[in-house]
């Protein structure tokens, strides 16, 4: 629970700090898509399986201009998708991330990203401690913009801690490719 409080509180924090002083600057932006979810199984020191599913997200976004081209953009959104059993599993995802515009409609972003397990269907994640119940990931993605309003990301949510921590050099990881329609509302 501390790591939850946590995250929000920074978020809220750089809201606050950015918020006043580019006021006309800030954009605040829904976003929804799809996911696809390779699970990463590593079985032992030499086997590692794949398995792939898919999911959705739904969320928000503020997206603070420091220049013409450069900008930070905190999100914050939730995904469901299915694990390794058919599963539905419920995660918070925080990322945090640095987008640079080339020209009228591409942008690149990339930054970190905090990953909250919410629920594993049929499993008490608090009680069954082989669930990981924080998660880091790092984020790399592009956009293409349609218009003042609408966009089209897609990125790729590479895992850097495990969802799944067996013990024996047994573990399983969460890497995500998005893709999605993003709405910014006008200011």
């Amino acid at each position: 629970m501390k790591t939850y409080s946590l995250s929000i509180f920074i978020l809220i924090f750089i809201l606050n700090f950015n918020f006043g002083k580019a006021q006309s600057l800030n954009e605040f932006g829904l976003k929804a898509g799809i996911n696809f979810v390779d699970i990463r199984n590593k079985l032992s020191d030499d086997g590692v399986t794949h398995v792939n599913k898919n999911g959705f997200y739904l969320g928000a976004f503020m997206e603070f201009r420091r220049s013409v081209n450069f900008s930070i953009q905190p999100e914050i959104y939730y995904s469901s998708n299915k694990n390794r059993k058919d599963e539905n599993i419920g995660l918070l995802h925080i990322p945090i991330l640095l987008k640079y515009k080339l020209g009228n409609r591409f942008e690149l972003y990339g930054g970190p990203e905090s990953q909250f397990l919410l629920s594993v269907y049929g499993i008490d994640i608090n009680k069954d401690k082989s669930y990981k119940k924080f998660i880091l990931s790092a984020i790399a993605g592009v956009g293409f913009i349609i218009s003042n309003e609408f966009a089209i990301d897609a990125r790729y949510n590479l895992a850097v801690s495990n969802y799944i921590d067996s013990g024996n050099h047994q573990n399983t990881k969460l890497n995500f490719i998005q893709i999605g329609l993003t709405y910014k509302f006008d200011n």
